[in-house]
Order: structure tokens, then sequence, then C-alpha cells
């Protein structure tokens, strides 16, 4: 299932309904994920915060997977082709 996030909040409130769609509490999740239960917790309440990598953790153990749109440079197909190679070079170099 895809849905739009636009905001921290969101997300902790996604992973925490995820979380418990999977039988899984806060503790178990959080040793899963390498975050301390009051992390996940705060997290999932909106009133914490994670660094990105702990954050990638923390959906990658619930098979949460984050993807980004964007927009091209409008009428610029210079500006697209070198955009787009770029981020070919990141995706495939990873």
């Amino acid at each position: 299932m895809e849905i739009s996030v636009s905001s921290a909040k969101q997300l902790g409130k996604l992973i925490s309904a995820v979380r418990k769609s999977q039988g899984l509490d806060q503790k178990t999740i959080g040793e899963f994920s390498g975050n301390s239960i009051n992390t996940v917790g705060d997290f999932e309440k909106g009133s914490g915060s994670l660094s990105v990598n702990r954050l990638f953790d923390l959906m990658e153990s619930l098979g949460i997977e984050m993807k980004i749109d964007f927009a091209l440079p409008p009428s610029d197909t210079s500006a697209q082709k070198k955009l787009i190679k770029c981020i070919n070079e990141i995706v495939d170099h990873e």
C-alpha cells in the first residue's frame, strides 16, 4: 500500500499502526531496530525525534519502504537529464 506522509507526526502514527497490526509492542520493535522503548514511544506520539539512520532502521524492522517523489526541472531537458543521471548514480552505487 502506498500513502503520502507530510510530517514526522504522521509518520510516527503510521509506524505505530503498522507495528500494532503486526502484533509487536514498542519494546520488541525497539530491540529489532536498535532503539529504546522510550524513543519508539516518543516518536510514535509525535513528541520525539529520531536520527535518519535510526528512522530507517525502525522502518526496515517493520517492512516500511520510503519512496521519494519530486518534480523534474520544467522545460529544461538538459537539467532533467543531468538530474536523472545523478540520481541513477546515487541509487546504483549505494
